[in-house]
């Protein structure tokens, strides 16, 4: 094991990406936030006898080792004494983390078996109120698993400070794993997009319709990242199937993972978003990770779409934005722009 050590305890702080903290009782584990999500106590940090530490950042995997002496080099038993607390600290994580998904699933059931948590969007359309702004903005059809709710009703259950969220119309998007319902997404009338705090994501997905689609040929499964670029997969599909969102680019690969644990003879499509590529890579963030699930399972197809110049200059047009289509909700409106 090959850690870096420093001699100040800030320069570990800040080379694992952790906010600092005071050092813990020996043979502890404290956690921290991490700089990029100060409040998720993913950083820790553990003491050693001779006045040293170990710091550790989850979401990074990075460890180095806080100690005075110069030169420092860990010997054997050191090191295996690091093997061991990253294992405890690791194992106590989950389960915490476990606990609190668990906790958080509870919730959401309890939320949507309630006459005063969620309403199908569709129903509110049909008692005379306009489509969501969202839903308005990205053009697409609601289905019977977008659900509303307001600030209020989620404060109900979830608590007031449990979750800060702005005043309006919130869509709610149930999430599963496994068939379970576990966790949301809720979208606000800007459009910005609030995961539920404490909700399992990793491996959850929202479905778009309660059966699979009807269509021609042997059915499939359709994997998104959004769910309006879902929705607009569906419309413009024949096929018949099972059509999810896995909610980000990073989730892609679990989502798939799952889907083909379940539908082990189906053709798996993911229709992956065409981000702008960054240092120096060919693709966007929505192809890397597209390509890294097609690498790891048998029988996935990519599907970018495929904007020319005009695509890109009816885009602007029609939604009155500088910024340039990306995903399959974007074409299917340009290619009905063009109609």
């Amino acid at each position: 094991m090959s850690l870096p050590v420093f001699n100040e305890l800030a320069s570990a702080f800040g080379f694992c990406e952790v906010i600092p903290t005071d050092l813990p009782p020996i043979g502890s584990i404290r956690r921290t936030g991490t700089e990029r999500h100060p409040r998720s106590k993913n950083g820790f940090i553990s003491s050693f006898p001779d006045g040293g530490a170990l710091i550790g950042n989850w979401e990074n995997d990075l460890r180095a080792v806080f100690s005075t002496a110069t030169g420092k080099k860990l010997t054997r038993r050191e090191r295996e004494l690091i093997r061991q607390k990253v294992r405890e600290a690791e194992q106590d994580r989950r389960h915490e983390e476990n606990r609190r998904h668990e906790g958080t699933a509870q919730k959401v059931r309890s939320f949507f078996d309630s006459d005063l948590g969620v309403y199908p969007t569709l129903s509110m359309e049909g008692h005379g109120m306009d489509r969501h702004p969202y839903l308005q903005g990205k053009a697409v059809e609601p289905t019977g698993m977008i659900f509303e709710c307001t600030k209020e009703n989620f404060e109900a259950f979830f608590g007031e400070n449990y979750q800060r969220l702005p005043h309006g119309r919130l869509l709610v998007f149930p999430l599963f794993h496994d068939g379970e319902l576990v966790s949301i997404q809720l979208i606000d009338e800007q459009g910005k997009k609030h995961f539920l705090k404490d909700g399992l994501l990793k491996g959850a997905y929202w479905q778009a319709t309660r059966a699979e689609k009807d269509g021609q040929g042997a059915p499939i499964v359709a994997i998104s990242e959004g769910v309006a670029t879902l929705l607009s997969v569906m419309e413009h599909s024949k096929r018949a199937g099972l059509f999810v969102a896995s909610m980000n680019a990073g989730n892609l690969l679990s989502v798939a993972q799952s889907m083909k644990h379940r539908f082990p003879d189906r053709e798996i499509f993911v229709y992956a978003d065409s981000d702008q590529a960054h240092d120096g890579q060919r693709y966007g963030i929505g192809v890397l990770k597209a390509q890294k699930a097609q690498s790891s399972i048998e029988g996935i197809r990519i599907l970018v779409p495929p904007f020319t110049q005009p695509d890109v200059e009816t885009f602007r047009a029609i939604t009155g934005s500088a910024k340039a289509p990306t995903d399959w909700n974007d074409y299917y409106r340009i290619w009905e722009a063009k109609q």
